[in-house]
């Protein structure tokens, strides 16, 4: 909690402050968010078998029954954990504060931020411990900061091996940062680009030569330090990077490799599933606030996901 020290400065900038937060998250392209009603509940999945895809026989003889199909439907189910972050603005604080400091909202986007950060670093999780998802190791060849190093033929076999495997071909390529750094200056990428690219190799400019949509760098940052200590800062996403399929929206029999289940039906809950609550406390002489959100990363379709780890040599 701020000191009243540290929340009145003489002559202080109303316009101007300093912040140190992530630039970007990205879980909501990796895992599309899925409103849904109720904290917990199943979802179905249609033609795990891919019966829908078997050649039959439908050729009629005059007066006979025609040839009887039907489909496999199985479920799963979701269940939304509550993760929510709480905070105290005390009377005092409020008092003194100069105009550049907001107690309530500077509080809002504080605990917003965490509560984000921390999503971001479970779907990380989640997407490099799931045990369905098929893998390669990089580096059991040779990383991709080598030279020698073939990564274009790496993502093509992992490419190949989500087509096969769920007749979807893989639209999105996430990338931690250094991973990110090392393809786009990778000899074999810059040639295959050099008489197309007038600046220096871009996320888009990779996405085309790989055949994707999007291109992500995951560039958000966990700071690993003890509190009080001076910030180690390092990458959310590793050296890691994924390649699979995320679908334009959410929908009936749609595949996905990963969605995030919101539930949006608890009290003041905002589209995004976010929540924001206030109430009194007259004995600290305080306002407590609150940032709630209801979710789940759920990998539904572990196939339509390839993961490849130790991209680059680590240090």
């Amino acid at each position: 909690m701020p000191q009243l020290q540290d929340i009145h400065l003489d002559e202080a900038l109303t316009h101007v402050s300093i912040a140190y937060r992530n630039e970007d998250f990205i879980a909501d392209r990796i895992a599309p968010r899925v409103a849904v009603r109720r904290q917990t509940d199943r979802y179905y999945i249609h033609n795990a078998q891919r019966e829908w895809m078997r050649p039959s026989i439908d050729t009629r003889a005059p007066g006979a029954e025609s040839q009887e199909l039907d489909f496999s439907l199985s479920t799963d189910n979701y269940f939304c954990d509550d993760h929510a972050l709480a905070a105290y603005v005390p009377d005092e604080e409020r008092d003194n504060a100069d105009t550049a400091i907001l107690p309530d909202i500077d509080r809002v986007e504080y605990l917003t931020e965490r509560l984000l950060l921390n999503r971001e670093v479970h779907l990380a999780a989640r997407l490099a411990s799931h045990t369905s998802i098929p893998e390669t190791n990089v580096a059991a060849d040779l990383p991709w900061d080598d030279p020698a190093s073939q990564p274009l033929v790496t993502l093509s076999q992992a490419a190949n091996t989500i087509s096969a495997a769920v007749q979807r071909r893989p639209n999105t390529l996430l990338l931690a940062p250094q991973v990110f750094e090392a393809l786009r200056h990778h000899p074999t990428i810059v040639d295959r680009l050099k008489y197309t690219q007038a600046s220096a190799i871009g996320a888009q400019a990779l996405a085309a030569l790989l055949d994707v949509d999007q291109v992500l760098v995951g560039r958000a940052s966990v700071n690993t330090a003890a509190e009080g200590k001076p910030a180690v800062t390092a990458p959310v996403w590793g050296l890691h990077a994924y390649l699979l399929h995320v679908p334009s929206r959410p929908g009936l029999r749609t595949l996905a490799g990963a969605y995030t289940f919101v539930w949006a039906g608890t009290r003041g809950a905002q589209a995004s599933g976010l929540a924001v609550e206030r109430w009194r406390e007259p004995r600290r002489k305080a306002d407590g606030l609150r940032v709630q959100m209801y979710y789940d990363h759920k990998i539904t379709a572990p196939q339509a996901i390839h993961r490849l780890v130790n991209c680059i040599q680590a240090g």
